[in-house]
C-alpha cells in the first residue's frame, strides 16, 4: 500500500532533519536540489517541495530563490517562537496565573544575578526603557505592557546567561496576555495606582541592580511580583476576569 503525500513530505522532512541534527550538512551547507532529493527519496519533486516548507517554517533551512536550499544557522527565535504560538492559541484560562506562579519560582533569583553582572549598557537600557514608563501616557496599555515586558526582558539579558534569556522570553510574553485583561478592567484612578506601584517597583529594582545589591533586588523583584498577583485575583474574585 502506498503512502500519502503527506506522510510521504513528513517522512522526507525527518530525514532531512536528521541529516542536519547528525552534522551531515553543517550551517551554510547547500542541500542536493529539489530533482536529486526526489531521485534519493523516491518521491516526487512536490513532495520534496512540501518537506522543505516544513523546514523552513520550522528555522532549520533558507530558501533563495535561484540559488538553492541552505542550512539555517539557528536562532532563540527558532527556539522559542513554536512555545510562543502554542500560548497565543491555548484556550488555557489559567495560563495567566500560571506564569505568575513561574516567575515568582525564577525571577527574585534571575534579578539577583542580573545585579552582579549588569553591564553599563544594560544598566542604560533599563533606565531608557524606566524613563519610558513613567512618560508613557495611563490610557496606552498596550505600549505599557510592551514596556513592562521589555523591562523583565533586560532583567533577563542582564544576568549574562542565554539561558536564561532563553526560557523567561516566552513565559514573559504571556504579560501580554493577562496585562491588558487586568488594566483594561480597571477605573482610570485604579489604573493609576496600578501603574504607580509598577513605576515604584521598577525603580526600586532598577537602583538595586545599578548598586549590585543582590539581595535587595531578589526582595523587590519578589514583592513586586506578589502585589501583580493580588492584583490578578482581586479581579479574579470579583469575577471580572474569565
Amino acid at each position: 500500500m502506498s503512502q500519502s503525500p503527506s506522510l510521504l513530505s513528513l517522512r522526507v522532512e525527518k530525514d532531512l532533519e536528521n541529516s542536519i541534527r547528525s552534522k551531515k550538512y553543517l550551517v551554510g551547507d547547500k542541500l542536493p536540489t529539489e530533482f536529486q532529493l526526489s531521485e534519493q527519496f523516491s518521491v516526487s519533486r512536490t513532495a520534496i517541495r512540501e518537506a522543505l516548507k516544513s523546514l523552513k517554517a520550522r528555522g532549520l533551512v533558507q530558501i533563495k530563490k535561484g540559488s538553492g536550499v541552505y542550512v539555517a544557522e539557528l536562532t532563540t527565535k527558532t527556539a522559542v517562537d513554536p512555545m510562543n504560538l502554542y500560548f497565543e492559541l491555548s484556550k488555557d484560562e489559567k495560563l495567566g496565573k500560571h506564569a505568575l506562579k513561574t516567575r515568582q519560582l525564577f525571577e527574585p533569583e534571575i534579578t539577583g544575578l542580573a545585579a552582579l553582572n549588569r553591564t553599563t549598557e544594560n544598566l542604560q537600557e533599563l533606565e531608557a526603557n524606566l524613563t519610558a514608563l513613567i512618560a508613557c501616557p495611563i490610557e496606552d496599555i498596550a505600549s505599557e505592557t510592551e514596556l513592562d515586558i521589555t523591562f523583565h526582558s533586560l532583567i533577563a539579558k542582564s544576568t549574562g546567561n542565554t539561558v536564561v534569556e532563553l526560557i523567561m522570553e516566552p513565559v514573559l510574553n504571556l504579560i501580554s496576555r493577562y496585562k491588558p485583561v487586568v488594566f483594561g478592567k480597571h477605573s482610570s484612578l485604579d489604573r493609576t495606582e496600578i501603574k504607580d506601584s509598577v513605576i515604584r517597583f521598577h525603580s526600586r529594582i532598577f537602583q538595586a541592580i545599578k548598586d549590585q545589591d543582590s539581595r535587595e533586588a531578589y526582595y523587590q523583584m519578589k514583592e513586586h511580583l506578589f502585589t501583580t498577583e493580588r492584583n490578578y485575583l482581586q479581579l479574579e474574585q470579583r469575577k471580572l476576569i474569565g
